[in-house]
């Protein structure tokens, strides 16, 4: 210690040092081979697969659509809202707050479902009602913090028609 009694800055400056030698023994840093052992091992025990089967199972409890026809056959917008709004259930209702009206552009070959949610899980819902595959859907998510209207948007393709019973 100094003669003068002023602050053992050595000392604060040693345990400092061996501090981080310490911690640096202890926690490997990223992308080291302990730190990829832990992860498999977290993997075995089904850590990470619990997470991501409790995320695939989230449905939601309600999903907004819009229904724009892309083809040229009248009333197909029309039909496909009534089937979609008769297949909510109990943990899945189904709205459709605009009526469904025609695209600017067509005629669309495929259906196209647009997620306006960060989330798939409602368009992936809303593909399954509709017979089409996870590939049919694509993300639209709002920039910023402009909200969100819609969950869902469809754009009818000429691939839809045999999948929507005729007029009633």
């Amino acid at each position: 210690m100094p003669a003068g009694g002023g602050f053992p800055w050595r000392w604060v400056i040693a345990g400092l040092a061996i501090a981080v030698i310490v911690m640096t023994v202890l926690i490997p840093p990223p992308g080291t081979e302990q730190e990829l052992e832990s992860t498999a091992e977290m993997i075995e025990t089904g850590f990470t697969e619990e997470n991501e089967l409790a995320e695939e199972a989230a449905i939601p409890d309600t999903i907004r659509v819009m229904v724009l026809n892309g083809t040229s056959i009248d009333g197909l917008a029309s039909r496909t809202q009534r089937q979609l709004l008769r297949s909510s259930s109990d943990s899945t209702i189904i709205l459709a707050p605009f009526d469904p009206s025609d695209t600017d552009d067509k005629p669309f070959k495929e259906t196209i479902v647009i997620s306006h949610l960060a989330d798939i899980s409602a368009a992936g819902i809303i593909a399954d009602i509709l017979g089409r595959s996870e590939d049919c859907i694509v993300w639209e998510v709002p920039v910023g913090n402009a909200p969100v209207i819609v969950d869902v948007t469809i754009y009818l393709g000429e691939d839809i028609e045999e999948v929507i019973p005729a007029i009633e």
